[in-house]
């Protein structure tokens, strides 16, 4: 009985420093990036941030968004990562990649540009003044890491509250959810260097 007890705590141990050592030498690779917006959103929008990791839990600090299109405006955001344990090696590519989960709080302004809505068959060239706007998202992503170099996908489901508007900006507010800083769903490609 004390002979499988002993084998039982030094398994034990063992599965705990193992785990403790691998998740240290991924930790230490880097401790801060640098992200910038895809470039393939650049039609719509673009913005920079910095990254502060302390070993599972990640801080995305100042990520500032410029709008612009039919909604254009500046966004600021506060998020926070929570990666999960568990890294995977890609052999095809010999990248590694590690899933994460994340919420962020956000704060913005946007105004309303109707000449941008000229490209599809509308004549609206009113320009509203920017209105302030506070929300926050949540979802799930996934971290792919070559060396200093790093790719971020992530999707999840945002939530955004507007002040109450007078009615006649309403009708020009009307589609502010499904496009722009307002959009109910986010999907978001971000790439950058890592220290």
């Amino acid at each position: 009985m004390k002979k499988s007890l002993i084998l039982i705590a030094l398994i034990v141990c063992f599965v705990q420093a193992h785990a403790q050592y691998t998740t240290r030498e991924y930790i230490r690779r880097y401790h801060l990036a640098l992200t910038l917006t895809s470039p393939l959103s650049g039609t719509f929008k673009y913005g920079i941030g910095l990254e502060d990791r302390w070993r599972n839990f990640a801080y995305m600090y100042s990520y500032v968004n410029y709008y612009h299109g039919l909604y254009p405006g500046t966004e600021q955001d506060l998020e926070i990562r929570v990666y999960l344990r568990k890294m995977w090696r890609n052999g095809r590519y010999n990248v590694l990649f590690q899933n994460f989960i994340y919420a962020r709080g956000m704060a913005g302004t946007a105004g309303y540009d109707g000449s941008n809505v000229t490209i599809f068959g509308y004549n609206d060239k009113g320009i509203l003044p920017a209105t302030d706007y506070v929300g926050g998202s949540a979802g799930v992503g996934r971290r792919y890491n070559k060396g200093v170099l790093f790719v971020t996908i992530r999707g999840g489901v945002r939530v955004i509250e507007l002040p109450d508007l007078p009615p006649a900006y309403k009708n020009s507010y009307r589609i502010f959810y499904f496009t722009g800083p307002g959009s109910i769903l986010e999907a978001n490609l971000q790439f950058g260097i890592q220290i």
